[in-house]
């Protein structure tokens, strides 16, 4: 193709390519938040003493019922480390913008949440997976220039996922760094896991590039998604079960395929992950005006919770994430319902997975109120953006289906 993703990450690496995003933003800075077209202005973003140069961008979340464990990995930091270390072997983020990114998003603080208790020369693969996947993820899907280029986005996730399939399939130039890196991984997990463990960490990656691969198309349009697609694609775009898919193999026990596949087991994996999603929606938000108010060309279609409720009901930003936060309620609830139906049940594997999808939920909203990630949002401003949030015990008043046709399936009688 005569736009070769795989031959210029040869030779622009994550920092470097950083720098380019940085030029771009420079141009954008000059462009007042007040010049951008009404229709592309996000939920009550008027001019605020937050968004004056040098204020952070404040937001604050409403407390979230989240009656779930949580635990920190005691070898988060090392974790950290090494995982920083075989990145940077393979050349990737080592300076600059990028290797701050890398550090800021804390893998060893997002995966020791989910597996507090795992073995840590285990759980290194998880980690170094996350990484990876960060990495990739800020390069080639969603920020930036690279998120209006879906034909580069394909090139580059196909060629991922058949590494993946077959270590060794030598699908990029000989020296590619980032292919060379998923090639480790995937001998790592063959070592690792069974065949089907390592058949659901492939599938995981296809439903995962499935689901960017639509928001590229809402991009193309131009138009934001409503509620009932976003709804059930968003556990895809998040990368939901290439993220879980991992468990199992930290754990080292195969879950038979009647148990992990059956409807109220699938119900419960699409509500964690779901819910992991929309709260990362939460947490992310000012992430994403920060950088939204310095796109030089700013884009119509808003692919996070808080924008689709604010569009679809009419809502300002103040209730929008009120509904947002609600919403994650509700799904937190049948979660733990319905996984008090089914633990009683369960085998000694799945109970376990049962239990990290638990912890994922609340470390996950733990994790991204502090990591780096959201709060420097492009590695050069430490501090502009500063997200708040706490945790109730009121519970919501109804654990019935919201109006959301495409999730309503997790409420069916299991």
């Amino acid at each position: 193709m005569g736009e070769d993703v795989l031959a210029t990450a040869t030779a622009v690496h994550c920092d470097q390519l950083a720098d380019a995003r940085l030029a771009d933003n420079q141009l954008a800075d000059d462009r007042s938040a007040d010049n951008r077209p009404a229709d592309n202005r996000l939920p009550n973003d008027g001019p605020a003493d937050d968004q004056l140069p040098g204020a952070p961008l404040r937001v604050v979340v409403p407390p979230r019922f989240c009656p779930l464990p949580t635990a920190v990995h005691p070898d988060a930091d090392e974790l950290n480390a090494r995982a920083a270390t075989w990145l940077n072997g393979y050349g990737l983020c080592r300076r600059g913008a990028q290797r701050v990114r890398m550090t800021g998003n804390d893998c060893g603080g997002f995966y020791g949440r989910i597996m507090p208790r795992a073995p840590a020369d285990r759980l290194q693969l998880a980690v170094d997976w996350c990484v990876l996947m960060f990495a990739f993820d800020d390069l080639h899907c969603d920020e930036g220039p690279a998120s209006a280029r879906g034909g580069a986005f394909t090139d580059v996730a196909a060629r991922i996922v058949r590494t993946l399939e077959a270590p060794g399939a030598a699908l990029g130039p000989a020296g590619e760094p980032f292919l060379a890196a998923v090639d480790d991984l995937a001998a790592r997990c063959r070592a690792a896991g069974t065949p089907v463990q390592v058949r659901r960490v492939v599938e995981g990656h296809r439903a995962w590039f499935l689901g960017v691969a639509w928001e590229f198309g809402c991009r193309l349009r131009n138009r934001t998604p409503s509620l009932n697609d976003y709804a059930h694609l968003r556990q895809h775009t998040a990368a939901g079960t290439a993220t879980t898919g991992w468990m199992e193999i930290i754990d080292g026990a195969e879950i038979p395929g009647a148990a992990l596949d059956a409807p109220a087991v699938r119900a419960l994996s699409e509500l964690a992950v779901t819910t992991a999603a929309f709260d990362d929606d939460l947490f992310s938000y000012g992430k994403e005006r920060w950088l939204a108010a310095r796109d030089p060309r700013p884009s119509r279609c808003r692919l996070n919770l808080v924008d689709i409720l604010a569009a679809e009901n009419g809502l300002g930003l103040e209730a929008a994430l009120a509904a947002a936060v609600e919403l994650c309620d509700r799904l937190t609830l049948r979660f733990v319902r319905l996984r008090d139906q089914v633990l009683p049940r369960a085998g000694e594997p799945l109970r376990r997975h049962l239990d990290h999808l638990s912890h994922l939920i609340r470390g996950n909203l733990e994790w991204g109120l502090h990591a780096g990630r959201y709060t420097n949002p492009d590695g050069r401003h430490p501090g502009a953006v500063h997200t708040t949030g706490s945790f109730t015990s009121a519970a919501p008043r109804t654990d019935v289906p919201p109006p959301i046709p495409s999730i309503a399936w997790w409420w069916d009688r299991f």
